[in-house]
């Protein structure tokens, strides 16, 4: 379950050094220690399982050395000593076992009698068991790995550190989380580390846990989140399938070959012409749009329009227009589409009245808006607002949609 994340901050062969103190004999120096930590981390098994750089240099030679120049191309250790005597002296006082020496004391190689584990489910599953998850650091650039490293050298025996990084988008670089993955040797080692309680760092207290257990826990989180996720969707869908039942069906009508100087007074007119009793919830139209849908406030009241024309023609500013009654999927469809833009300008509404709750502004000069938005809502909950009759004819533009511009609002 590791993170993509956490395998990019893994791979860098300098930023974490394995090992400690305890695979030396006690009369070396602690620049010796800190150079035979660091070659054991270059071709420990954390390492080499990953690092493919040291895996093609080690297969350039049939017998798997690797060059002592190339090893100083890695600056942790060059930092460490450039002089190849120290390096070899040092290397040859480990009682780990896990590097040779070649004879002309230019090349070092994995012991041949201490192969690279097969990295496989069983292995992944044993490096887990002996590891742990430890957070509270300072993140992004508040640590460096040499602090990390000093501060979990007393610990027997540290195998690998690994800083955790995420990508951070603004900077597009890998930063640090503020929490590392540390394996031990053994087990028991891992677990004597636990039990040695609360840890501090720079005086705050660090979040110890097994790795097993913090991916366990994320599992739970993660599936809690989603879950959540699904309970609001859930509720969003009944909301909507409220709307959608109390909208009627049968009295939405499709209209095509409209004039581009039609207007939705013009429509109006042209239909109450034909039957002055429908009563009009919406007119999906945008003056110029060649076609468009009216919706009506009662069941079948679009049927009942249908029935009063001729070949479903009707005309309207002398332009002959087609009419279609949607029905099946193509009702189902549109009404979906109202619900879902009624149950948005609902919570859009919700959320507006919590932050407008300190009262009227008396230097609103807005009233003008005020009043269109009074008259579009009317119109979306089944009313008429009061229009007059050439408004919408003399004007350059169509009057304005309402909030509720269904088809159209949903795509923005």
């Amino acid at each position: 379950m590791t993170t993509e994340t956490d395998v990019q901050a893994a791979t860098v062969p300098e930023t974490k050094p394995e090992g400690n103190e305890e695979n030396v004999v006690p009369n070396v120096s602690a620049t010796e220690a800190a150079i035979i930590r660091q070659l054991e981390y270059y071709f420990g098994d954390a390492n080499l399982a990953k690092d493919k750089f040291m895996k093609d240099q080690i297969a350039k030679d049939e017998a798997g050395w690797v060059p002592l120049d190339v090893l100083l191309t890695f600056k942790r250790l060059k930092a460490l000593s450039e002089d190849k005597k120290v390096i070899v002296d040092a290397i040859g006082k480990s009682d780990e076992g896990l590097i040779e020496v070649s004879e002309d004391r230019e090349k070092l190689r994995r012991h041949p009698e201490r192969p690279l584990p097969e990295m496989n489910e069983e292995r992944r599953q044993e490096i887990y068991a002996r590891t742990v998850y430890v957070k509270g650091f300072a993140p992004q650039n508040g640590t460096t790995m040499s602090e990390l490293v000093e501060f979990f050298e007393p610990f027997e025996k540290v195998n690998n550190i690994v800083m955790r990084k995420y990508h951070d988008k603004p900077t597009k670089k890998y930063l640090f989380k503020g929490s590392v993955f540390v394996t031990f040797t053994t087990k028991e080692q891992c677990e004597q580390f636990l039990a040695k309680g609360p840890l501090k760092y720079k005086g705050k207290e660090l979040i110890c846990k097994m790795q097993n257990d913090y991916y366990e826990a994320k599992k739970i989180e993660i599936k809690e989140r989603a879950e959540k996720i699904e309970e609001r969707k859930r509720k969003k869908e009944e909301g909507n399938n409220a709307l959608l039942a109390q909208l009627p069906t049968g009295a939405c009508v499709f209209m095509e070959g409209l004039g581009k100087e039609t207007t939705r007074e013009s429509i109006k007119e042209a239909i109450r012409g034909i039957d002055e009793t429908l009563e009009f919830a919406y007119i999906d139209y945008q003056k110029g749009d060649a076609s468009g849908y009216v919706r009506f406030n009662k069941q079948d009241a679009g049927k009942q329009l249908l029935e009063k024309l001729t070949d479903k023609k009707l005309k309207i500013d002398d332009a002959e227009i087609t009419a279609e009654l949607l029905v099946e999927e193509k009702e189902t469809e549109y009404l979906k589409k109202i619900a879902e833009e009624q149950a948005k300008r609902k919570g859009n509404m919700k959320n507006k009245g919590r932050g407008n709750r300190g009262g009227n502004n008396r230097n609103n000069h807005s009233g003008g808006n005020n009043k269109r938005k009074r008259d579009r809502n009317a119109e979306q909950d089944g009313e008429e607002p009061p229009v007059k009759k050439d408004a919408a004819e003399k004007a350059d533009k169509p009057a304005p949609a309402p909030a509720d511009s269904e088809a159209k609002a949903a795509a923005e």
